[in-house]
């Protein structure tokens, strides 16, 4: 296609090493899952894995593709994994989150004695983001079973808070309170069997606004890609001085200049009609390359370094723009989707505002198919 993705492997080590600052250097763990948020997969995890304690994933396929592009680290896998795929697991020296004592939890024990090792595991607690984890009253009781198998080492506890990205939010420390609760129950037990396990909690916004939430390990996703959680988080953050550094930027360029008539129809179901004869500009990216069709008549692009408003609707693999600002555009001038050029600036921020959505959503959902440049 013509349209790349540069991705600045210095913003992410420099994001990194900022975030491995702000915790302690033995207490950050980087969140690669979903393509890097977008951002490449095994580029991003090399690039933080210095400055790692562990590599969390979601799924243990993309551990595995860690694993083989050379990533050495302890990775995490924090979502669920079909028992058919436990040997792979074992093999590849994964930890695996686990809020199970029934079948899967047999079947894992199992894998890890065919290999004659253990496998460590993360028990996660539901406190009260309500979709994954052990309610708290049955942790000790989880934690009893744990420790009677052999083939399982209890390396972690976690969960996740619902709403840290919020200044005032004391549903996270209800959450936290309650995740203590729930360890203060199972203290006992580690401390007879002598295991001293990883207890996390929080991911970007809570390890930068509640420094409490750190605890032994803090899980930053978002914020390693120089993206926000929240602009309230942002604003914080700023304000004692921890500035993180976008990584991406989506460049394409026009391969249509084209003048249209006063009162001309532009792009499917003729949403926009030229208020006056005008220069509109096609760019080779549509929804189908990542760009929401939400932005359709709202969204900016730059060329050029101009603002220059999305008319018509977002199609597949095209979208139109106004030229007014950019009188000296022609057939392949530079196209800045999200990123800099020159004096302006268009954010992943900016495309979630247009769509009322979040930063997250906009990256995560960049095709793996773009080509992505790697600059150091």
């Amino acid at each position: 296609m013509i349209g790349r993705l540069r991705i600045s492997l210095d913003a992410i080590r420099n994001n990194a090493k900022l975030l491995r600052d702000l915790v302690g250097p033995k207490h950050a763990a980087f969140v690669v899952k979903s393509n890097a948020y977008g951002h490449g997969l095994v580029e991003v995890a090399r690039a933080a894995e210095p400055l790692a304690r562990r590599i969390c994933v979601y799924a243990f396929e993309e551990a595995l593709a860690l694993r083989s592009g050379g990533v050495t680290k302890p990775i995490l896998v924090l979502g669920p994994i079909s028992p058919d795929a436990l040997d792979d697991v074992m093999a590849a020296k994964l930890d695996v989150a686990l809020w199970d004592t029934g079948e899967f939890a047999r079947r894992l024990a199992n894998a890890a004695r065919k290999r004659q090792t253990r496998a460590p595991v993360h028990i996660k607690i539901n406190t009260g983001l309500n979709r994954l984890g052990f309610e708290p009253h049955e942790l000790a009781d989880a934690v009893e079973d744990y420790l009677h198998v052999n083939e399982l080492e209890i390396a972690g506890v976690f969960s996740h808070f619902a709403s840290a990205e919020e200044l005032d939010s004391p549903y996270t420390m209800h959450q936290l309170e309650t995740f203590e609760r729930a360890l203060a129950h199972a203290d006992p037990l580690f401390e007879r069997y002598g295991v001293v396990p990883l207890r996390h909690i929080a991911a970007s916004a809570a390890a930068i606004l509640w420094p409490q939430t750190r605890l032994d390990l803090a899980r930053f996703g978002i914020a390693l890609y120089g993206l926000w959680p929240s602009q309230a988080t942002r604003q914080a953050a700023n304000s004692s001085g921890v500035v993180l550094e976008p990584a991406l930027a989506y460049e394409s360029e026009l391969v249509v200049v084209r003048s249209v008539a006063a009162g001309a129809p532009v792009g499917y179901g003729a949403s926009f009609h030229a208020p006056r004869t005008m220069r509109v500009g096609v760019v080779p990216a549509g929804y189908g390359d990542g760009i929401p069709r939400a932005l359709s008549n709202r969204g900016i692009f730059l060329v050029d370094g101009a603002r220059c408003p999305i008319v018509g609707r977002v199609a597949m693999n095209l979208t139109e723009l106004d030229l007014t600002n950019a009188p000296n555009a022609c057939v392949g001038s530079k196209v800045t989707l999200i990123g800099r050029d020159g004096d302006a600036a268009i954010t992943a921020d900016d495309w979630a505002q247009w769509c009322d959505t979040i930063n997250y959503e906009i990256v995560a959902r960049l095709p793996a198919e773009i080509p992505r440049v790697y600059e150091d």
